[in-house]
């Protein structure tokens, strides 16, 4: 008899919560399915630890305090080159830096992050109820199937002498239900945040996952990790250097082969490990097996050797460690449904944003994925997803079998200013490395009809030379590509004629090339990168030899980084001089704007009915909205205070720092509007935000008045109104 399901009162808080009933590896598996209130805990009256400002004014010079991934402050004295758990002095009070105890939930379980795997079913579970018959009770018994990966899992998990309670989405959550399923998946981020702790199961193991898992604890043991992308020895470590990017781990292939397999888990492609884990508390832990390890130890452990500079092997350092890293930067495709794509990541999104969707799986994946954009318009006042969008993701499929069509949504259907998240989204260049092209300013976007939509814009130039697609699997291909357009032969000084903005060509080529990430010592000070003349040097080198000398000032991470960013990727040059690159197909006549809201240049294509269509975001070297900047004035990225990186802008005389445009500072504010100085920042803010207060009308705004687009027409910038399909 196939398990019924009693429905969840929408009305109470209950969740549903399956107890893998005891007993050996082998027998059938059994469980109790019961329901539950899932009430957070009060907040106490205890003491709110100090700020990390506050809590730095209370040290000596030579310590300095952070804040860890897992939350915990950490003293370094980099006089002696250690860290601390305890507060330099002694008798300073503990619960002003320590984390309070978290109080504990209406019920304990854990809940389990698995990749669901085939749907074929391999085992039907056992699961027990009482019932009333004739006013007696008796033991009943339905069956509820369950697949391979998941039935796995629960052997794994089941003791052989008690119950182990446990939440399950497939067991927990009436899968036939659409309407269970979109009610369900807006609690589930309290679910993984009140569990008493997460178990993400990879799978069975082997002696290489024990060897991984071993190596990597030992690892994550050794270091911590901080906010602001900080490396530090660990206060109880026994190896003190291993933090550094500049000392190799003492391993053999072996170990780096289990690495990298442990690393290539199917756990690891999927999108709600990015919910899962990351909302889980400091217990959670990978399962392989019947070993596991500490998710904190593990995280640590992957950035440390993602950030190594020396030895470590290519296709660690990059293909591998390098999506578990940035696992929470990116939209990939990596997720059961096009739906669960955007549903699995709303417990992670803050809330200002999250009031405006409503989970619905009888929503199309357009109509979804449309209502998110406009989620984030609403709140941020920004068009910020923009820059995933673009023709360069649209593809048309109609597959048809004798029971089922499937067809994908077509050009005609899909804007090409809507991000298409069921797809894998490359965009030009991350949102995260600070770019900033339109400024502090508010989008004006208008939906004119669910397939148009209105923004304001300045256009830059028109495309006029298309180069060759880019193609570079290793760091030889870079330099070749390099020379094929020329850069070698460039000259420092701006001869025949300089670069439109300010430097020359062979600056403006390389920055394009290398996609100005703040990944050259020009744009970001102190990290140790290659100097624009050094990579010009390196690929002017006459032969492979004096080419691989020059090779060894930059790092391995970084050479992967360029070749990665940069493959498939086309130059063009525009009728105004500068040049630009972008991760699509443009053609001749596609037009570079800059879109009041968005912090990439885009790249749109003018149509015949005077609209445009989106081709991508892209990279172009120069200034659009305010010109170039003048000299002594550089334009640094840089981590600000709140660990976001962002653009800012520094005079080489003076040491002056702004934090908007030099020339902005010459713009007086409109009339009736100050500047609000003191305010807290919140993770639902945009990148590039400022508040300002309205005098007459009591309006807050979170972006700058003097970035209107009536106030640039004023002032002789011709901001237009375009329409985009």
């Amino acid at each position: 008899m196939k398990y019924e399901y009693t429905p969840l009162d929408p009305a109470s808080q209950d969740i549903r919560l399956v107890t893998i009933l005891p007993g050996k590896f082998d027998d059938p598996i059994q469980i109790k399915i019961t329901h539950a209130p899932l009430i957070p805990p009060t907040q106490g009256d205890k003491p709110k630890r100090m700020s990390l400002a506050s809590l730095r004014g209370t040290i000596p010079q030579s310590w300095n305090a952070r804040e860890t991934l897992e939350g915990r402050i950490i003293f370094r004295n980099y006089d002696g080159g250690y860290s601390s758990w305890d507060h330099p002095d002694p008798n300073f009070p503990r619960d002003r830096y320590e984390l309070p105890e978290d109080g504990k939930p209406s019920v304990k379980f854990e809940a389990l992050s698995y990749t669901w795997g085939s749907p074929k079913v391999r085992e039907k579970a056992v699961v027990q109820g009482e019932e009333e018959v004739r006013g007696l009770k008796a033991l009943r018994t339905q069956r509820l199937p369950i697949q391979g990966n998941l039935q796995e899992a629960m052997r794994h998990l089941r003791y052989e002498d008690k119950g182990r309670v446990m939440w399950i989405d497939a067991l927990c959550i009436n899968q036939d239900d659409l309407d269970e399923r979109s009610e369900q998946v807006k609690r589930m981020g309290l679910i993984y945040t009140l569990a008493h702790r997460v178990i993400a199961w990879l799978g069975p193991g082997s002696p290489s996952s024990d060897l991984a898992f071993s190596k990597l604890a030992y690892l994550g043991r050794q270091i911590e990790h901080t906010k602001d992308g900080t490396m530090l020895s660990a206060p109880d470590c026994t190896e003190d250097k291993w933090f550094s990017s500049k000392n190799a781990l003492p391993w053999d292939t072996a170990t780096w082969d289990a690495i990298s397999g442990a690393c290539s888990r199917d756990w690891f492609a999927r999108l709600w490990i990015v919910q899962e884990i990351h909302l889980g508390n400091t217990n959670s832990v990978l399962k392989c097996g019947q070993n596991e390890i500490p998710w904190s130890f593990f995280r640590r452990a992957i950035i440390c050797i993602h950030a190594k500079d020396v030895g470590v092997p290519e296709k660690m350092l990059w293909h591998k460690t390098q999506q578990i890293k940035f696992l929470c930067e990116h939209l990939a495709d990596m997720a059961f449904t096009d739906r669960d794509k955007i549903y699995g990541l709303l417990s992670l999104a803050p809330p200002e944003i999250t009031r405006y969707i409503t989970p619905d799986y009888k929503m199309s994946p357009l109509e979804v994925f449309r209502s998110v954009f406009w989620a984030f318009v609403r709140h941020e006042k920004r068009v910020s997803l923009l820059p995933y969008a673009g023709r360069r993701y649209a593809t048309t499929t109609t597959t048809t079998t004798t029971t089922t069509t499937t067809t994908t949504t077509t050009p005609a259907e899909w804007p090409t200013w809507l991000p298409d998240w069921s797809r894998y989204l490359r965009d030009t260049a991350p949102h995260h490395v600070g770019f900033c092209a339109s400024g502090i300013s508010a989008s004006r976007a208008k939906s004119i009809d669910p397939r148009r939509l209105e923004v304001s814009g300045l256009y830059f130039a028109s495309v006029s030379c298309v180069g060759a697609k880019i193609t570079t699997k290793n760091f030889p291909d870079f330099r070749k590509a390099c020379r094929g357009i020329g850069v070698d032969r460039l000259k420092e000084a701006p001869y025949p004629y300089p670069y439109p903005s300010r430097g020359t060509y062979r600056d403006a080529w390389l920055e394009t090339l290398t996609l100005a990430l703040g990944r050259v010592e020009d744009r970001y000070y102190g990290i140790g990168y290659s100097s624009l003349a050094g990579l010009a040097a390196m690929i002017a080198a006459p032969g492979a030899s004096e080419a691989a000398e020059e090779e060894k000032a930059l790092s391995d991470g970084w050479k992967i980084w360029t070749v990665g960013r940069i493959n498939g990727c086309y130059l063009f040059s525009m009728q105004n001089g500068y040049v630009g690159v972008i991760n699509g197909e443009p053609q001749q006549g596609d037009e570079v704007f800059v879109v009041l809201g968005c912090n990439m240049p885009m790249l749109l294509r003018p149509t015949a009915g005077k609209e445009y269509e989106v081709i991508g975001d892209c990279y172009v070297n120069g200034e659009a909205l305010f010109g170039s900047i003048p000299p002594p004035w550089t334009a640094q990225i840089g981590t600000d205070e709140d660990n976001r990186v962002r653009v800012m802008y520094y005079n080489e005389e003076t040491e002056d720092l702004y934090r908007d445009h030099q020339r902005l500072h010459e713009v007086p504010v409109p009339l009736g509007w100050e500047e609000i100085t003191e305010w807290e920042r919140s993770r639902a803010d945009p990148l590039y935000c400022k508040r300002f207060y309205n005098k007459e009308t009591d309006e807050v705004i979170n972006s700058d008045p003097r970035l209107f687009p009536e106030a640039f027409r004023e002032r002789g910038v011709p901001v237009e109104t375009i329409t985009l399909i």
